[in-house]
Formats: C-alpha cells, sequence, structure tokens
C-alpha cells in the first residue's frame, strides 16, 4: 500500500511526521464516477521511518503494510459469515428449532468478535516506511 505524504516535522531516532490526504477507492475521479460526489477528508498525520533523509516540506511515498488492514477486513468480513453458516449447520444436524436463529446468533457473535478485535487494534500504530522522494 503506497501513498504520497507531505513531510511537517523531523523526529528522533530517525523518524518523520507526515501528512496523508486519504485515498479512496474510486480516487476521487468524479468526472467518470459520479456515484458518491466527492467526499472531502481531513488529511491524517503519520509516523515513518524516514531512513532516506527526506526534509521538511518535501513530497515523499510512502509504503505501508497491508497485513493489519486485510486481516481486519478477513476478520469483519469472513467470521461472521463462517459463524452464520456454521451454527445453522449444527442447528440444521441436531433438528434444533429455528436453525435460521442460530445462524443469525452466530453471525452476530462474528460482528460482535470483530468488533472486539478492531477496538484492540485501534491502539496499534501502523508501520509506515518513506520509499521515494
Amino acid at each position: 500500500m503506497q501513498q504520497i505524504a507531505v513531510v511537517k516535522r523531523l523526529l528522533p531516532g530517525n523518524q518523520a511526521e507526515l501528512q496523508v490526504k486519504r485515498q479512496t477507492a474510486c480516487g476521487h475521479d468524479c468526472t467518470n464516477c459520479g456515484g458518491c460526489g466527492e467526499i472531502v477528508s481531513k488529511p491524517i498525520m503519520v509516523i515513518a521511518d524516514n531512513s532516506i533523509g527526506a526534509e521538511v516540506g518535501e513530497a515523499v511515498v510512502i509504503t505501508g503494510s497491508s497485513k493489519q488492514v486485510l486481516g481486519l477486513a478477513a476478520v469483519l468480513y469472513v467470521v461472521p459469515v463462517v459463524l452464520f453458516f456454521v451454527l445453522y449447520g449444527i442447528a440444521a444436524v441436531f433438528s434444533l428449532p429455528i436453525p435460521e436463529l442460530w445462524g443469525g446468533i452466530g453471525f452476530f457473535g462474528g460482528i460482535f468478535g470483530a468488533k472486539k478485535v478492531n477496538d484492540r487494534q485501534k491502539n496499534k500504530k501502523p508501520v509506515y516506511t518513506i520509499s521515494k522522494l
């Protein structure tokens, strides 16, 4: 995952504080899309390893690990669906009443679990590295 950022401040330990404009999946190409309209979002500040020696005011490309994002996406989208089918299947095999209800309990249990995982991950900062000037 790469994004363009501007170096705002140099920090001790060969790090830099960067200002990053959040990217969207559509890239804000509203002339070709017309779906959502342009959603204006505030830039965010991140800390990145500055091993290439970028200076304040320079536009740089930062590289971040997509592992954390993909892991959270899997937890959010896959786990509730899997739990739905597992509990639905168990209820159907054991002839429990209303297997759909058991599936729903599994689905919402998965959503609850995903929320708990997300709350724990909020405190972990993503790791970025300045890769290009």
